[in-house]
């Protein structure tokens, strides 16, 4: 009976009356702050049997909610209307549908007698030169790999290019050859599935394949930094996971204490394990790794070549082996002798560097090249021409302006970031199978490489 009269308290059951209720009854029981931040722009859409409907402005306003808010949504609802009612999220303008099947790319893939597909097979420990600024982490590497290591998690710091990445992909080759469940994926591969799965209100279908594997490979862990609902979740996988002793291996740009954004469990839980940092190399150094990559070229390159290019002022492997492959790719185009002066010509454009081209060149150089203007670009269209100058612009500033998904979104029309995502890997899969879009980047580059600096 208390229950009957507990509906009879509300007679007007539209969505958007009991919505405009339960929000009253809800800023009463949280912050300001959330309130107003993640509860103020939404809206009841629909009430079908026992699930209320509330529409939310954005996918990370969904995600949030779903996670922190949910349960005591729900029980509010619940008690305005007398009965048990559970709540979902849309994001306002979507449309509703059936969820679809996830495809093998939106969930980690799981691997047991193939690597995955993350995995780059180029990088093993046979191909690895180690040095000393590096042979504590390789060593570290190859116990985790072997099932030998006791620590959990390993954790590879260090600044870009120099080898944390090919030391993670080694790790996961020798560990699936060994026939282990390995699961490897970026950080930007775990935000971006964990966000799909919580659109499609599935979000366990994105825990899963977790429970399955026993090592777990994570590139980049800094790219979770301010995303407070997906560090929540790999939290909570990776206590699971440490908890039946499953491996652990992540790489991050910067120790973890000093990513504050981290939040202290997490910076706890990294800690306990084995932090170990990549070093810049030493000038005797660079010449060791020249020597070990340059035994593995068709043409072989005078010590003298070596020596000059590991004199040279680069900061990581990754300039190191750049600069390399340049001067062979040099000396192979003009046919000369391998002599002092051909390599010194080669190094030559590599210092200075110049800067990179800023994201307007970008855009006014793909508008140039497809006959569009800037309006015509971060449009609304979907006319295919211009879906497929928008991906090679969205292309080209993830990878030379270096500009993060939600800024390139904006730049063209406000668009999320799945949407770049998506963007950027179309491009990327085409560059090796379309050979139209293939000549369409390379005359792009070379155009915005010749245009005079800003």
């Amino acid at each position: 009976m208390g229950a009957l009269r507990r509906k009879a308290a509300l007679p007007d059951r539209s969505p958007r009356k009991l919505w405009e209720t339960a929000l009253g009854q809800l800023e009463l029981q949280v912050t300001r702050p959330n309130f107003e931040t993640w509860l103020r722009s939404t809206e009841g859409i629909s009430l079908e049997g026992d699930q209320l409907i509330v529409g939310v402005p954005s996918d990370f306003a969904l995600e949030w909610l779903r996670s922190r808010m949910q349960s005591l949504i729900s029980r509010t609802v619940s008690q305005l209307l007398g009965s048990p009612v559970s709540v979902a999220f849309q994001v306002l303008g979507a449309q509703a549908a059936p969820a679809p099947l996830a495809t093998d790319r939106d969930y980690p893939a799981l691997a047991t007698a193939s690597p995955p597909p993350d995995l780059n097979l180029q990088f093993t420990f046979q191909s690895f030169t180690v040095v000393k600024s590096n042979r504590l982490a390789y060593r570290a590497a190859r116990q985790v790999a072997s099932g030998e290591g006791t620590y959990n998690p390993l954790v590879l710091c260090g600044t870009s290019g120099l080898g944390k990445t090919h030391l993670l992909h080694a790790i996961g080759y020798d560990a699936v050859r060994a026939g282990k469940r390995v699961i490897a994926l970026t950080g930007e591969a775990f935000v971006d599935g964990y966000v799909k799965a919580v659109r499609r209100g599935q979000p366990q279908s994105f825990r899963d394949p977790f429970h399955q594997c026993e090592l777990l490979l994570l590139d980049d862990l800094g790219f979770l930094t301010t995303r407070s609902a997906s560090q929540e979740q790999f939290f909570h996988i990776f206590n699971a996971l440490h908890e039946r002793g499953c491996h652990l291996v992540v790489t991050v740009d910067s120790t973890p204490a000093a990513l504050t954004s981290l939040t202290a469990r997490l910076q706890s839980r990294l800690q306990g394990g084995l932090i170990i940092d990549l070093l810049p190399p030493t000038p005797g150094e660079c010449l060791l790794i020249l020597q070990g990559k340059a035994s593995h070229l068709r043409r072989p390159l005078p010590e003298p070549v070596l020596q000059l290019i590991a004199s040279q002022p680069f900061k990581n492997v990754r300039e190191l082996e750049g600069a390399l492959n340049r001067v062979t790719a040099y000396l192979d185009l003009v046919s000369g002798p391998l002599t002092l002066d051909a390599a010194r010509q080669a190094l030559f454009t590599l210092r200075p560097s110049p800067p990179p081209p800023s994201a307007e060149a970008i855009l006014h150089a793909v508008c140039q090249h497809f006959h569009l203007s800037p309006e015509q670009l971060s449009g609304a269209s979907r006319a295919r021409d211009i879906t497929y100058a928008r991906h090679i612009a969205m292309y080209l500033l993830r990878q030379h302006a270096s500009q993060p998904l939600t800024a390139i979104g904006q730049l063209l029309g406000g668009r999320d970031h799945s949407t770049v995502l998506n963007g950027c890997r179309r491009i990327q899969q085409e560059l090796t199978a379309l050979p139209q879009t293939r000549a369409a980047i390379q005359e792009l580059e070379v155009t915005l490489l010749n245009a005079p600096a800003a």
